[in-house]
């Protein structure tokens, strides 16, 4: 009577066990009912089994009843197995889909979001047309001779620390990217391009400090445009492009940053 007591207690403890897994895979997937009926199945079974341990202290244990002690041990286990090991396999797909989703909306050089992702949140904030905010288009000034000098690998660490700075001095709520090449982006929400411009210079000192690479110091200059929505466009092609021509503007005339359409460059 002992040892099938202690069969239906392994088995007790397999579906125990079950119940944390199984638990998180509700919470996991929750608009899935199979996992909510597994988790009210198991709880059923707990029953079964304590209900049969009181049997079993009730009456000897014959040839049955230690043939069903045994099921009852084997299918506890089973069942802990069987929800160990898919609450693991979830775990690791939901890791992939997490990865996959991280590499589409990020660039892998500078872990900065990338165009695909500006392009999604820009589209986000055009929607709402009563917001105003601010876009903020960058490109490094001779990126080129720093690459065709000491290589792409002295190009790809200027760009890393670029994006660091970039995204260590604009607000938590702001949005930077880089949108390939030596182009980075920036999306400032319930800001106007008067306050845009505090976002912009702060990042053009950021880049005034050289950038080591190996034995060597390595300066970078940044030109910056800033256009604001609705003054400067309605929707994403007309809003960038505004950007891009301040850019452009500051780019030419050696400036800190340009403010689309307005008179007053920045000294």
């Amino acid at each position: 009577m002992i040892f099938a007591i202690c069969l239906v207690l392994l088995g007790l403890s397999g579906l125990l066990a079950a119940i944390i897994p199984t638990y998180q895979m509700c919470v996991l997937h929750e608009q899935h009912k199979g996992w909510q009926l597994l988790m009210s199945m198991i709880a059923m079974f707990i029953f079964g089994y304590i209900g049969f341990i009181w049997l079993l202290l009730h009456r000897p244990a014959a040839t049955l009843e230690m043939i069903v002690a045994a099921v009852f041990a084997g299918g506890g286990i089973f069942v802990w197995l069987v929800t160990k090991m898919s609450r693991q396999t979830l775990a690791k797909l939901l890791q992939t889909i997490n990865d996959k989703d991280y590499q589409a909306n990020h660039d892998l050089l500078t872990s900065l979001p990338n165009r695909n992702r500006f392009y999604t949140q820009l589209d986000i904030m055009l929607a709402n047309t009563s917001n105003t905010f601010s876009c903020i288009m960058m490109d490094l000034n001779e990126f080129k001779i720093i690459n065709d000098t000491l290589g792409h690998e002295a190009g790809d660490e200027v760009l890393k620390e670029v994006g660091k700075r970039i995204a260590y001095v604009c607000p938590p709520q702001s949005l930077s990217a880089r949108l390939g090449g030596d182009e980075f982006a920036v999306i400032l929400p319930n800001t106007n391009s008067q306050l845009a411009s505090e976002t912009a210079l702060k990042i053009k000192q950021a880049l005034l400090q050289d950038i080591q690479f190996d034995q060597h110091r390595l300066a970078v200059g940044v030109s910056i445009g800033i256009a604001e929505f609705p003054r400067n466009g309605s929707d994403r092609r007309s809003l960038m492009k505004s950007a891009d021509i301040a850019m452009y503007h500051a780019k030419n005339h050696h400036t800190p940053f340009t403010i689309f359409g307005s008179p007053v460059t920045a000294k």
